[in-house]
């Protein structure tokens, strides 16, 4: 089941709570202020940590070296948020030459939305979404701005993935074209559609570019965040919150059940929705969350997508989504080639992916990734023969 991230109590006041002048959070002792400063960095929140700090009313004494360090963590993020805003301009901006319809998803364009600022928000890479039919001439952009093709083979992300992923020449960041807002094992594009249909155009960094709707913004959102599940940092949980609550009133709330029955995410969906409402208060109206969960009580689909559903709901659980995708390939020999893949990548991504510059460092990394996934996949098994067990009719015995 997803969870949030365990941090002190006084971060989860100033994010639930930051409005609220009778409910400040209690005197922080001295020497838990490190504790605070080094979760509010690994949970991506310390610009909005400094940001209580610097309020006028503030009555909390920081030590000053580790206010120091949460300055220097918001230069950090603002020049980091200066390069990815002229990066995504420069591919955004080519794909609207070549005729390629590009539309940003989270990263600078979610920063924009949400703070008006790139010092806010820390991001590690970029990504958009494109139509599926468009990845050829894709491949062609990036190679001519030359960025290095990163993928465990030949065609593998095509395949089997949601998203290309091209690395920077330079600062070696990663940049996806995604062709689904889901993640694997759903990664069909015929679900698409409407949301290609309620996309608009809007200005940003002096361009003109396509922008999600407010509702597939959300529903991406969402998927997002139950796609790396224990990996997801605070900051997404409370920016999830921060969309609801700014855009609740306005939403259609039925475009975004529709588009999530469509995709068949409504479980994925309405497990985010939920903790969210339960730990910020959400504005989430009440029969929303009831249709939701009725979706999910009456959901008819085959023994074998609810045991993948119920998988998929366990983010303790890491490679789920690669376990679960390699039980619904439809046939051994497509099984075969995503196992091979996954487990014996080109030397040329092992390289990439775990910095191996010897012969024998690179074989050491192919020994280390083989028992990994090994171990990822014998856990993922136990989970899905307890799952099976657990959501199999119960048979009644007449006497």
């Amino acid at each position: 089941m997803l969870t949030l991230p365990s941090v002190h109590p006084f971060l989860m006041t100033i994010l639930t709570d930051t409005s609220s002048e009778t409910n400040q959070p209690a005197l922080v002792p001295h020497d838990a202020w490190e504790t605070i400063v080094e979760e509010a960095i690994t949970q991506r929140v310390a610009p909005l940590l400094l940001c209580w700090l610097s309020h006028p009313t503030d009555q909390h004494e920081i030590p000053l070296q580790l206010l120091n360090a949460l300055k220097q963590q918001v230069v950090q993020h603002t020049a980091w948020h200066l390069l990815l805003v002229i990066e995504l301009r420069d591919i955004l901006a080519t794909c609207e030459q070549q005729g390629i319809a590009s539309v940003p998803i989270r990263g600078p364009m979610l920063a924009e939305q949400l703070y008006g600022d790139g010092s806010t928000r820390q991001m590690d890479d970029l990504d958009f979404l494109v139509h599926r039919e468009d990845l050829s001439a894709l491949k062609d952009i990036f190679q001519h701005l030359g960025y290095a093709n990163h993928e465990h083979r030949h065609g593998f992300l095509e395949t089997f993935s949601y998203s290309l992923e091209f690395v920077h020449p330079n600062h070696g960041f990663l940049v996806e074209p995604h062709w689904t807002l889901a993640y694997p094992p759903f990664i069909g594009t015929a679900d698409l559609e409407p949301v290609w249909t309620r996309t608009r155009r809007q200005q940003w960094a002096g361009i003109n570019t396509w922008t999600l709707s407010n509702e597939d913004l959300l529903l991406h959102l969402c998927l997002h965040l139950h796609h790396k599940g224990r990996q997801a940092p605070l900051l997404w949980f409370y920016e999830l919150h921060t969309v609801i609550q700014r855009q609740g009133s306005t939403l259609d709330w039925n475009i975004l059940m529709q588009q999530a029955q469509l995709m068949e995410q409504t479980q994925a969906v309405y497990d985010v929705l939920t903790i969210v409402t339960e730990t910020f208060h959400s504005p989430v109206p009440e029969v929303v969350a009831n249709q939701f969960a009725g979706h999910v009580r009456d959901d008819s689909s085959p023994s074998s997508l609810m045991v993948c559903n119920q998988i998929l709901t366990r983010s303790s659980l890491n490679g789920r989504e690669e376990f679960v995708l390699l039980c619904s390939l439809e046939s051994l020999h497509q099984q075969f080639q995503y196992l091979y893949a996954l487990l014996f990548p080109s030397a040329r991504f092992m390289t990439r992916r775990y910095g191996a510059s010897t012969r024998m460092g690179l074989i050491g990394s192919y020994i280390t990734r083989f028992f990994h996934i090994g171990a990822e996949g014998l856990r993922c098994a136990v989970a899905w023969i307890g799952t099976i067990v657990a959501t199999r009719p119960s048979s009644s015995i007449r006497r």
